[in-house]
């Protein structure tokens, strides 16, 4: 049998190589912490600016020949990207008992790759994070981490269409000032991107009512184009 000094420097070297282990891992987990959160902001970033390109090729068609976008909002080999993570998310909500109940984030992607759906990135439930925070129908909740559905995001979108293209015509009739150029430019860029919210939020969402939200999609469109036709002039 070992003698008691012997199993005392054992015990005392075992807990000294316990303790370094323990530091190593606290340093390893925040590392990895730091660099989930940095890979997140790195998805956001790259998702801004992704809509920044797409936004130029919406108002200015003609850019885009210049260098084409790749398809984006799609499942490839490596799993759901953009848009498609959004709208895979969504679906999977609305499938389940009580859909528009509030759920945790950690929840919501478990229940997405349980059916069957996969997000591709080095860190898929931070790049999942960022495109449900994206969704213009998914809202926070005073409950860190927890997100719900917004079903009324379509009506509210559609009603700051509305305040939008009041302000472009309003800007119409301004004086052809620098500034007012700049103005009208601002306005016609916030009514692209709010038009391409509401055209994913009805996307997104059962449709309610008795058609009138695509009839109302359909002149709202009729409506920008004459708007910018104003602006223009």
């Amino acid at each position: 049998m070992p003698s008691r000094s012997t199993s005392s420097r054992l015990t005392r070297a075992a807990g000294a190589e316990r303790m370094a282990l323990l530091r190593e891992r606290d340093k390893l987990t925040r590392r990895r912490d730091a660099t989930a959160a940095q890979l997140a902001a790195i998805e956001e970033q790259l998702s801004d600016v992704e809509e920044r390109l797409e936004l130029i090729d919406r108002l200015v068609p003609e850019a885009a020949n210049v260098h084409p976008l790749p398809a984006r909002g799609v499942e490839s080999g490596d799993g759901l990207k953009g848009a498609a993570i959004r709208q895979a998310a969504i679906d999977v909500l609305l499938a389940r008992p009580g859909g528009a109940e509030p759920i945790h984030y950690k929840t919501w992607f478990h229940e997405l790759e349980t059916a069957g759906h996969h997000v591709a990135g080095k860190d898929p439930l931070a790049v999942f994070l960022t495109q449900i925070s994206r969704s213009p129908v998914v809202r926070r909740t005073s409950r860190s981490g927890v997100y719900e559905l917004d079903f009324d995001a379509p009506a509210n979108l559609r009603a700051r269409l509305e305040r939008l293209h009041a302000r472009l015509s309003e800007q119409s009739h301004a004086p052809g000032s620098a500034a007012d150029r700049v103005e009208r430019d601002r306005v016609v860029a916030e009514i692209a991107i709010a038009e391409r919210a509401l055209d994913e939020a009805e996307g997104a969402l059962p449709a309610r009512g008795d058609g009138r939200e695509r009839a109302a999609g359909h002149e709202r469109g009729a409506t920008h184009d004459r708007g910018r036709e104003r602006a223009a002039g």
